[in-house]
């Protein structure tokens, strides 16, 4: 019935300031962007900011994991470039995993799978 994710997407307050974070920080590569919708293609998956005026809800929603070769390499050169992490790297039989906020306090995850 539903064969695939089509995309996922955050609301953001500031699309340019957003648009900083996941290409110059995170190091996505634009898709398609427009006024209010910028799209990012990662792995054959959609991530997509949605630009929506006044306050974004800073609670709930979508939570996108990045995968990482090196959990650790990959978090601290995040940390480098400013990223706020609220979740350090934690180990599970499942893999590893560390949760980080864009600028609008959206949550993000990095995610490595056991070896």
């Amino acid at each position: 019935m539903i064969p695939k994710i089509a995309f996922t997407h955050y609301c953001v307050s500031d699309m340019n300031r957003a648009l900083e974070f996941y290409q110059n920080v995170l190091g996505l590569t634009l898709e398609l962007k427009e006024a209010e919708w910028s799209e990012f293609l990662i792995g054959g998956q959609r991530l997509a900011l949605y630009l929506k005026e006044g306050d974004v809800e800073k609670s709930g929603g979508a939570v996108v994991w990045f995968h990482a070769d090196s959990i650790e390499e990959t978090a601290s050169e995040l940390k480098n470039r400013g990223v706020l992490f609220n979740q350090d790297v934690r180990e599970f039989p499942y893999g590893k995993t560390a949760t980080f906020l864009d600028p609008d306090g959206n949550l993000l995850g990095l995610y490595q799978p056991p070896k």
